[in-house]
């Protein structure tokens, strides 16, 4: 009986090491994949719906946003509202807003560019740091293989650890959460995450709270067989807004239409088009 559970508890412990390094992994490959996908541009369908007590929908609010690397940084552009195109006067204001942060970018100097730039990759940076903080906020564990969009994922199962130390100034909130994450095999991608509030989340100087039994669910695909997109992020939530509003209702994000762009291709602005022969 002891040989037993020798066994078992060391077979228990190399699950636990392969599952840490496996995230490990997946967390460092995420960096490459990032220098890929921004040369792809996509659009964003987000629907928020708002339930009452008794979990029927009270309001629902849609939009749809085309979103573009302008001059190095991410660019959203509206093209959507309540589920169908924007009016002209609407496509209009929304190309004047572009026409406008397209001059500001093209006629930047060196020095203003070189500012705007170390600002994104700041926050960027400041995001590889809070997902450096997951393979030491967890324990890991091995739950089995599945095929996930006809790819091999390994299931990995991760519960908070109580002696975890944060670094990162946002990582305190790791802690509150627990889930299980699909990770790709080949690639070390993550193609699914499904997560669970277990205590109360408060961010932005607790002007927000996220209620204990919230869940998070996110999914990725690959795309021309060389990039990881997101695909779809839906989260079921209680919260509190500035600690007087409650919203209970959920959120559900769906991302398509992806794009990459060619070498020889550039966006003009409306200007540009007008004054071409």
């Amino acid at each position: 009986m002891r040989l037993l559970l020798s066994m078992v508890v060391g077979v228990s412990a190399l699950a636990a090491e392969d599952a840490l390094e496996i995230v490990r992994r997946s967390v460092e490959h995420d960096q490459a994949n990032w220098e890929r996908a921004k040369s792809y541009t996509y659009v964003v369908r987000s629907t928020v719906r708002e339930r009452d007590s008794g979990g029927k929908i009270k309001k629902e609010e849609r939009e749809a946003e085309e979103i573009f690397i302008l001059y190095g940084e991410p660019y959203e552009k509206k093209i959507e509202k309540d589920g169908k195109p924007l009016s002209a006067g609407e496509q209009r204001k929304e190309q004047q807003k572009f026409d406008n942060e397209m001059a500001k970018r093209q006629n930047e100097t060196p020095e203003q560019r070189r500012k705007r730039m170390e600002s994104f990759e700041k926050k960027r940076r400041e995001e590889r740091e809070f997902a450096r903080e997951i393979p030491a906020a967890y324990h890991f564990q091995l739950a089995g293989e599945e095929m996930v969009n006809g790819r091999k994922a390994w299931v990995v199962d991760a519960e908070p650890r109580a002696d975890y130390q944060p670094r990162h100034w946002r990582a305190g909130m790791l802690k509150k959460f627990r889930g299980r994450m699909w990770i790709d095999q080949k690639e070390y991608q993550w193609v699914r995450l499904d997560g669970e509030v277990i205590d109360t989340v408060s961010w932005g100087f607790v002007l927000a709270r996220l209620a204990k039994g919230s869940r998070i669910f996110f999914e990725q695909v690959r795309v021309n067989d060389e990039v990881w997109m997101p695909k779809q992020v839906k989260v079921n939530l209680d919260a509190r807004i500035a600690l007087v509003k409650r919203f209970q209702g959920d959120i559900d994000v769906q991302f398509q239409d992806f794009r990459k762009f060619q070498s020889e291709s550039r966006i003009v602005s409306t200007a540009e088009i007008s004054n071409t022969p």
